[in-house]
């Protein structure tokens, strides 16, 4: 037993280099850390102890400054020719076919693109074709790094949407995996009984 909590805690370790997110990185390290404590003090290997939980205090210092810092949020539209939009699509073209491998900006009739900029840096990039009175969301992608949903609350929950989108009344989005199901739950969208896999949200 003592050493299965041993290969918990490496496990915990090695899982959190694995990921981009930081703040998913702290949290999985505080957690290997903690665990690491408990199996030093079950061991009596004290100077294993005494690291870890520097290790832990560091971490949870750091994830209470990521939750407590403010982000600077702003929306961006861009016409389909801006070059920063090409670029966008280009590097981050494989993400963005593991969550939309239909998406194709050329066979879109009329696109609106949208950057969320996070601390004025396009994290985000938000595609959409008008059908009165529906906003049908062909693309909506956050890079890696940061998707700890903030970038996707700010544009789905903004009080100001109803002016953004004036004269609309709901974001419609088609699910293509579980995941991005369970994203869009998360983010208050409701799944039209009619249309399996069809989501609406309010604007």
């Amino acid at each position: 037993m003592t050493e299965l909590v041993g290969y918990l805690a490496s496990a915990l370790v090695a899982v959190s280099l694995l990921t981009s997110n930081v703040l998913r990185l702290r949290v999985l390290n505080l957690a290997g850390a903690l665990v690491f404590v408990l199996y030093a003090g079950l061991v009596r290997a004290w100077p294993v102890l005494a690291v870890n939980l520097f290790v832990a205090c560091i971490d949870l210092w750091h994830i209470i400054s990521l939750r407590s810092k403010k982000d600077v949020f702003k929306l961006m539209r861009v016409n389909t020719d801006n070059p920063l939009l090409a670029n966008f699509l280009a590097y981050h073209a494989r993400g963005i076919w593991q969550f939309f491998p239909d998406f194709e900006l050329a066979r879109l009739g009329d696109p609106r693109c949208i950057f969320i900029l996070r601390n004025l840096l396009p994290v985000g990039l938000f595609i959409y074709t008008e059908r009165k009175p529906d906003i049908d969301i062909h693309l909506d992608y956050v890079a890696e790094d940061y998707r700890d949903l903030k970038s996707a609350r700010y544009l789905f929950n903004r009080p100001q949407n109803t002016r953004t989108f004036d004269g609309f009344s709901h974001f419609c989005a088609l699910s293509g995996s579980p995941k991005h199901t369970g994203y869009l739950r998360r983010l208050g969208f409701e799944e039209d009984a009619g249309r399996t896999g069809f989501f609406r949200k309010q604007i």
